[in-house]
């Protein structure tokens, strides 16, 4: 059994040492001696379109946040400030302490909160590595009073007793590991690991520092399905037009077909395939798991191992969160454009785009206990608010009843 109450003391301990020696000389012996305020500057500043909507209060805590961790990271600066004059004429049990740190390095950590053994402490788990650890933070504790928070993103130390987190803490309501390794890998096409993922985020934290900015993304789920674009691709693929004409609603464009799965070819599941014959190319895609599943099945039927899990997991609210934060476009179903001219209804992509921008609208109203005037923010944001409303009321009524809870 823990002792709960020595630990907390241990943290609170450590907590004066961090602000004493960190915060209040080594940020700013960092900044000078190594130019890392510079350096801080101008990578938050390749985002100034996040970063000016943010107080400036903010914005320091997360210059600091990456300045120390510069210094206290895994071969970081803090083993050659050691052996400086400045840091041999702090008090034996400051250097001490320091000595201490520089022999655990900090790293931030993408964790779910397994548990709460004990006020203000969680026993977390990081999603990319797969260790646990136990973590004290009040902070996460004032957080979670607004609601349930799926991810967190934080820079930990260790103390001796248990991990603590320094600046800002990150708490994602809808975004996942997928989610993240998916907005990784649009920063760096080179990623295709986990270890590559957080060897990247050690390298230059600052991309995945903006993800707080979007944070706030409610989870969407439609009759009781998470919404979020699944998708795998597949090269080397022969398949027989009058195999699929069997088993899919066929269209044919020159040498691409698209078909869709009777029953989950519209909402919520939008479960469709693109088959380039030419390239022998098969993409295959869904709005949910369970339609994504199902295709996966009539394609092994085919004879086509349709992998699972899906190559591709990723939420409306990390693809619209990446789009705005890399300032680029992201088309995960360029097949699809062929056939834009031959359907009636919305790209699902686009649509789900929309959705989540109505929501970003509303989530303020919701969180003061007003109700958003829904007609008004649809048609802001460009959505058909008669084909959405039974979604809308869902998602409303869910977030309702968690902040009753």
């Amino acid at each position: 059994m823990k002792n709960y109450t020595a630990i907390k003391a241990a943290c609170q301990s450590n907590s004066i040492f961090t602000s004493r020696i960190l915060d209040e000389f080594l940020l700013y012996y960092a900044a000078e001696k190594d130019k890392l305020a510079k350096e801080a500057d101008q990578r938050l500043g390749t985002y100034r379109h996040i970063t000016q909507s943010i107080d400036k209060s903010w914005y320091n805590m997360l210059k600091s946040q990456y300045i120390i961790h510069r210094v206290m990271k895994e071969s970081g600066l803090i083993h050659k400030y050691l052996k400086h004059a400045a840091i041999n004429r702090l008090e034996a049990t400051d250097k001490s302490w320091l000595e201490q740190q520089a022999s655990s390095p900090w790293e931030f950590s993408f964790a779910r909160i397994l548990d709460s053994p004990e006020a203000d402490f969680y026993s977390m788990e990081d999603v990319f590595s797969g260790d646990t650890y136990l973590l004290y933070s009040t902070g996460i504790s004032d957080i979670l009073k607004s609601g349930p928070i799926e991810l967190w993103f934080n820079l930990i130390g260790f103390n001796g007793s248990c991990w603590q987190t320094y600046g800002p803490l990150g708490g994602y309501k809808s975004f996942s590991a997928d989610d993240v390794f998916f907005f990784a890998t649009e920063i760096n096409p080179g990623i295709t690991d986990e270890y590559a993922l957080m060897k990247d985020v050690a390298k230059n934290p600052v991309p995945y520092m903006m993800l707080f900015g979007r944070s706030n993304y409610p989870l969407t789920v439609h009759e009781g399905e998470v919404l979020e674009v699944v998708l795998s691709e597949l090269e080397d693929v022969d398949l027989k037009e009058a195999d699929l004409e069997k088993e899919f609603q066929v269209d044919r464009i020159d040498m691409v077909y698209r078909m869709k799965l009777p029953g989950m070819e519209n909402k919520p599941h939008f479960a469709a395939a693109y088959y380039d014959k030419e390239e022998k190319f098969l993409q295959v895609t869904a709005m949910t798991e369970k339609g994504y599943m199902a295709l996966a099945k009539i394609f092994q039927k085919l004879g086509v191992q349709v992998e699972v899990p899906a190559d591709i997991y990723v939420r409306p609210s990390m693809l619209s969160a990446a789009q705005e934060i890399l300032k680029k476009e992201i088309e995960l179903m360029p097949y699809e454009l062929l056939f834009e001219e031959d359907v009636d209804q919305e790209d699902p992509d686009v649509e789900m785009k929309k959705l989540n921008e109505l929501m970003a609208l509303a989530l303020p109203f919701i969180n003061e206990g007003k109700e958003p005037d829904l007609e008004a923010l649809a048609q802001e944001v460009g959505l058909d608010l008669e084909s959405n409303r039974e979604t809308l009321t869902a998602i409303f009524e869910d977030i309702k009843s968690k902040r009753k809870r």
